[in-house]
Order: structure tokens, then C-alpha cells, then sequence
């Protein structure tokens, strides 16, 4: 499975494969040396014995400084290996360094492109919020009014989650506590039911059980609203969203399902990719993580559940809808 985890991360782990290569590479080279040298030293003592070669006791004297020669070599060698690890460290930590400076640079340009994108939407919603309650307002210019507000909210739905994603390249810490997974879920649905009334969806819970976790209820609460959001707009109209919530020994799990179109065999994984986003015919109401949508919502997913020790995983069957399962290290009782 592919992880959605912080590029830093990603780049720690290739800085340490970069410096076993390079270590290797030079160990290498550090052991053909010495092989090298022992030969030479062998032959320049094999001809220095040579002429006195019948003298009692030569050959054993010859083989001590052989001997002694190679036990020279070997502390050599060991010494050398910090040297090398040293000098492999500072190769691989050169060679990534402007993949490090670009990715923070992509980091901080995100982050400052979101901030400085809040107050002008907070202008539109204002204003389109004070031109809905006008008693004058036309029908038509209601309902434009209204579509710019829903997009409006929309744009903000994407700008916390590129936050929250450039929060996690900066590897930002999650404030665990306990926190009862059911009221989690049951704060996202009543904040999520005026949406699926709207779409006539039956919103429901086929099973509510406590379940106990370590985590941080913002950051969980934003992976359970993304998953009921998206099941929302992908479902038909008229259809029913079911979310499930229990805990089994040591591990906690929310459930999500739709009776949207399913996700193909292929795209399984491929949708917790940053910015991956389905073809428009699989996704019937142009919304969701299809191309509509900004692709960000089931990466950050993912990556909450993993950033708690847990993980996503979805089942889906093409024109019968899917479910997404959240697993989470429970606390014991």
C-alpha cells in the first residue's frame, strides 16, 4: 500500500538507503585498498626474504610481519569505518539537500497561498450572506447568490485541508487524548445532516459502540466528516448513507457506506494519492473526490489514521456503492 506520508519523512528515509549506498560504495573501495596494499607489502617482504631465505627460522619471521601487517590493516579498516559512514552521511545529505529546500519551499508557498486566500472568501460569504437575507432579492439571483455561497464554502473546505496537509510536512504533533470514536461520529453527523436532507439521504447509524482511542478528536473528526461528506455526494438521491461505529479487543473501526457508482479494482489505492481524482462518468454528481472535486480529501484521510497508528481501507463494487473502514489502536478497557 502506498502510505501518505510527510515528504520530509520520505526523504529522511532515502537520505539513510543513500547513505548505505554510498557506505556500501566505499566500504567497497576501502576493502579493494587494503587487499591491495597487503599484496604489495607481501611482495616487497617475500623479495626482501628471498636472498636470506635459507637462514634458520626466515620463513616464521616473514610470516609474523605478514601477520602483523594484516592485523594493521584490519584496526586500519575498522577506524575507517567511522570515517566512512561519516563521509557517506555528509555525501547523502548533500545530494537530497535541494530536494529538501524544494519541498519546503512547495511547503511554505502552500501554506501562505491558503492563509492569504482566507479573507477574500470571507468577504464573498459575508456579502453573499447579507445579499440572501434581502426581502428584494430576486428568485434567480437568490439561487446564483446561493451557488456562489455553496462554492464559496467549498474553496474553504479545501484551503484547511491544504493547511492541514502542509501542517503534516512540517510533521505538526497530534494532541492524543482519549476520545470515544461514537462521539466523534455522532458530532459529524449532526453537522452533515442539513447536507443529506438537502440530497434526500437517509443518514444513519447501524450500529453506535463505544470505542476508546488515543487520539486527537479535531484531526479524527475531520477524517470522519470527509468520509461521510464524500458518501453523501456520491450517493444517489434518495438513497441511504450508513456509518458504523464499534470497538473488537484492541482495535476501534468507523464505517462508511454509499450506494454510489463503486470505485473500479485498479483506482482502489490510486484515490488516497494527493490531488488523484476519478473519471467524471464514475462519478454521477460532479462532487466527492471525482474531478469536481480537489483530490486532497481521502490523502488527508488516510494520512490521520495512519499518523494514529491505524489505517483506511476500502471495499467497493462498481454500480453497488462502497465502504470505507477506519481501524484505530483501541485503548484497553
Amino acid at each position: 500500500m502506498k502510505n501518505v506520508t510527510s515528504p520530509h519523512a520520505d526523504v529522511r528515509k532515502a537520505r539513510l538507503r543513500l547513505t548505505f549506498a554510498y557506505g556500501g560504495i566505499l566500504v567497497l573501495l576501502q576493502v579493494v585498498f587494503s587487499i591491495v596494499v597487503y599484496a604489495l607489502i607481501s611482495l616487497v617482504v617475500w623479495q626482501d626474504v628471498q636472498p636470506i631465505s635459507d637462514w634458520p627460522g626466515i620463513s616464521e619471521v616473514a610470516h609474523a610481519m605478514m601477520f602483523k601487517n594484516a592485523m594493521f590493516l584490519v584496526v586500519a579498516n575498522i577506524g575507517g569505518l567511522v570515517l566512512v559512514a561519516g563521509a557517506a552521511f555528509l555525501l547523502a545529505k548533500t545530494a537530497l539537500r535541494p530536494l529538501e529546500q524544494a519541498i519546503e519551499l512547495q511547503r511554505q508557498f502552500t501554506s501562505d497561498a491558503s492563509h492569504d486566500l482566507r479573507t477574500p472568501l470571507a468577504v464573498i460569504r459575508t456579502e453573499t450572506s447579507a445579499a440572501l437575507h434581502n426581502a428584494d432579492l430576486s428568485a434567480e439571483a437568490a439561487e446564483r447568490l446561493s451557488i456562489i455561497d455553496d462554492q464559496a464554502q467549498r474553496m474553504e473546505r479545501l484551503i484547511d485541508q491544504l493547511l492541514t496537509l502542509s501542517h503534516v510536512d512540517a510533521e505538526s504533533a497530534l494532541e492524543r487524548e482519549p476520545t470515544d470514536l461514537v462521539v466523534v461520529v455522532n458530532g459529524v453527523l449532526r453537522s452533515l445532516r442539513p447536507l443529506a436532507e438537502a440530497r434526500r439521504i437517509d443518514l444513519s447509524v447501524n450500529r453506535s459502540e463505544s470505542a476508546l482511542v488515543m487520539g486527537d478528536e479535531l484531526k479524527l473528526s475531520q477524517l470522519v466528516a470527509n468520509l461521510v461528506d464524500n458518501a453523501i455526494k456520491y450517493s444517489p438521491e434518495s438513497t441511504r448513507v450508513e456509518v458504523g461505529v464499534w470497538q473488537a479487543r484492541d482495535a476501534a473501526f468507523v464505517a462508511v457506506a454509499d450506494r454510489g457508482a463503486g470505485i473500479p479494482q485498479d483506482e482502489r489505492e490510486r484515490i488516497f494519492l494527493r490531488f488523484h481524482r476519478l473519471d467524471q462518468a464514475r462519478n454521477g454528481n460532479g462532487e466527492g473526490e471525482g474531478p469536481a472535486g480537489h483530490g486532497l480529501g481521502l490523502p488527508l484521510c488516510r494520512w490521520i489514521a495512519r499518523a494514529h497508528g491505524g489505517d483506511i481501507a476500502v471495499d467497493s463494487r462498481e454500480g453497488k456503492g462502497s465502504t470505507f473502514t477506519v481501524r484505530l489502536p483501541a485503548i484497553s478497557s
